[in-house]
């Protein structure tokens, strides 16, 4: 039998989203969390590194209140009516800073209550996975377990956000990713989170993007080049690290 390989080629191009242009569609990304996916407007910092980069957009909107768990965002009945109000490609849960390791049974109950409502619209759920108080950095290992044990029961995805800071922090001491409350990122803190999240969400490397990321007419963050370069070769590594271990 003769294979017409144009019309193979067409059949192959438009699975891959090549042929219809869908490659190129932007990423729809709900964000749910409290102050730490506010703080320097970290879903607009992800946008802006993909909009440097020229290729896939990733489009942003949130559920966020401060202090919120995965209790509140679940009881409250907002971020549920978001993830419901239209078809997401990825929705990203954090959690309440302490809860992982507070209660990380009754944050693993209500991440299994949000990822229900995420899976019906068939999205992917990815866990942000948050990083440790300046002055408490063990609680590291507790976060990591946490977000590590929920994502693997239900096959979700983790970003890891805490992991990167980790990293960092360790490869220069003097650098300073918190804010004076010890908790909140700066933006330093906050761009290197968003390269963590341009990469697991793209599977991409953030080396190379600027070092300046504005939206909306304002800039939302600016950093020294050699400073933002740092942070994106260890926002990449941690990722491909998770990845291959996984």
């Amino acid at each position: 039998m003769r294979i017409n390989t144009s019309v193979l080629l067409s059949t192959v191009l438009l699975a891959t989203g090549i042929c219809s242009g869908a490659a190129k569609e932007p990423l729809s990304v709900l964000f749910i969390g409290n102050s730490y996916t506010a703080g320097n407007n970290l879903p607009a910092l992800v946008a802006a590194l993909a909009d440097a980069a020229g290729e896939r957009k990733i489009k942003t909107d949130r559920s966020v209140h401060g202090g919120f768990t995965f209790q509140k965002h679940f009881e409250k009945g907002e971020a549920v009516e978001k993830i419901r109000r239209r078809k997401w490609d990825v929705v990203v849960l954090q959690e309440q800073s302490q809860m992982p390791c507070v209660d990380p049974e009754l944050m693993h109950r209500f991440a299994r209550k949000l990822h229900a409502e995420i899976d019906k619209q068939g999205a992917k759920t990815v866990f942000f996975l948050t990083w440790a108080r300046r002055h408490i950095p063990l609680m590291q290992e507790g976060l990591n377990s946490a977000y590590f044990a929920i994502a693997e029961q239900l096959d979700a995805e983790v970003a890891p956000v805490g992991m990167a800071w980790k990293n960092a922090l360790a490869a220069d001491a003097q650098l300073v990713l918190h804010r004076d409350d010890r908790s909140h990122p700066n933006p330093a803190g906050s761009y290197l989170a968003a390269c963590v999240f341009y990469a697991t969400l793209l599977q991409k490397s953030p080396v190379g993007l600027p070092a300046e990321l504005g939206g909306g007419g304002k800039t939302l963050v600016k950093l020294d080049a050699k400073l933002a370069g740092q942070l994106q070769q260890i926002a990449w590594r941690t990722v491909q690290e998770v990845r291959s271990a996984q």
